[in-house]
């Protein structure tokens, strides 16, 4: 279950696995920041490289494939940065496209679909058995607490919309007993992203992509052998079906753990 805070309220949406919900959905900040919990004891997670972007990394035939993934999928969110914009590096498929650097968030997702946000280089981590590793910028939260400044430049965090302070934005955090929490803000600033992961007790963050049309989370049901989908916040711009096939920017796919 979602974690019990103070006027937030949690509802089930999506798939319902074993007679349990996988997703809930919540809003805070006056309805501008919706929050996705996922349940790893349902779920599984994988990693889909986009058409164009991270640039120059592999391609394998299932990221092609949307009938490999849209058959199971239970939820759906947005990837990170360019690696052009980005100084964090990005591993797939036994690959080091980039460099992967310590102190940056990184999103880890093994073989067996086990998704984790660390801090790279915190502690000794093999790339035995981990099929993705997406680094972004330094951790949003690190130790529950935000790292965020009244000091920050409008680029600390990125370049969003020519330089625009408000953007739309997004954020997956971990919690103490490993469930994840997705986070999408409307026209936001980066302490406002990690205040909603503080807010839900995220014991790391990262931030992900950013911008008007870049950042996106939805839930799926499936009635009939048909996958129909919602977003979790009404300004998002894309509809569901942007992660029904693929897509040009990197994106992440929770599964019906099998």
């Amino acid at each position: 279950m979602p974690p019990k805070i103070a006027g937030l309220v949690w509802k089930a949406a999506g798939t319902v696995i074993k007679g349990r919900p996988a997703t809930y959905i919540a809003s805070t900040r006056n309805g501008t920041v919706a929050l996705l919990w996922m349940d790893p004891s349902l779920l599984s997670f994988r990693f889909v490289p986009g058409r164009s972007y991270p640039e120059r990394g592999p391609i394998l035939p299932q990221d092609r494939l949307v009938s490999s993934w849209a058959p199971h999928m239970a939820a759906a969110f947005n990837g990170a940065f360019k690696l052009s914009d980005n100084d964090g590096g990005y591993f797939y498929a036994g690959v080091t496209v980039s460099q992967l650097r310590d102190g940056r968030a990184s999103m880890v997702i093994t073989k067996q679909g086990h998704l984790s946000v660390v801090v790279w280089g915190r502690s000794s981590i093999s790339l035995t058995g981990v099929q993705a590793v997406r680094q972004n910028l330094p951790p949003l939260v690190d130790n529950y607490v935000g790292r965020t400044s009244p000091s920050d430049s409008n680029h600390t965090w990125g370049y969003a919309d020519h330089d625009a302070p408000l953007a739309n934005r997004s954020a997956l955090g971990q919690l103490a007993d490993g469930s994840l929490v997705y986070v999408y803000g409307h026209q936001v600033r980066p302490p406002d992203m990690a205040a909603a992961l503080v807010l839900v007790h995220a014991k790391t963050g990262i931030m992900l992509d950013m911008n008007l049309s870049q950042p996106g989370g939805f839930v799926y049901e499936h009635t009939n052998g048909a996958v129909t989908g919602q977003r979790i916040l009404w300004s998002i711009y894309h509809n569901a079906t942007v992660y029904l096939q693929w897509y040009k920017k990197d994106f992440v796919v929770a599964l019906v753990r099998s």
